[in-house]
């Protein structure tokens, strides 16, 4: 959708939307990492693993609620207004269930 957005001369929000994006990457990231620490390894560093994990936590949280908050009352409002082909559409729709939908797509 970025990119038919794109195309038709608007840039600003799509390049904020890329850039939360790969902030969110890396931070889930460092949260994957350490929930894959052994407990030999957390119980040694037990108060800055609770503060990390916190402090990671919290920025993926706030960052995720506006992210969405954004695509609902901006990117999707203006995708909507400027994309007017119902086959651009259907296009997207079927690349973007190739990709899945929020990190993940459910299975069945």
């Amino acid at each position: 959708m970025f990119l038919e957005i794109e195309k038709r001369g608007i840039f600003g929000p799509t390049e904020v939307m890329r850039r939360e994006h790969e902030e969110l990457r890396k931070e889930k990231q460092k949260l994957k990492e350490f929930s894959e620490l052994s407990e030999k390894e957390i119980k040694k560093g037990l108060k800055n693993f609770r503060e990390k994990f916190n402090e990671i936590s919290e920025f993926i949280l706030s960052v995720l609620r506006e992210h969405i908050f954004k695509e609902n009352n901006i990117l999707y409002p203006m995708a909507f207004e400027v994309i007017k082909e119902k086959e651009v559409w259907q296009r997207i729709k079927k690349e973007c269930d190739k990709i899945g939908y929020c990190c993940f797509t459910p299975k069945g």
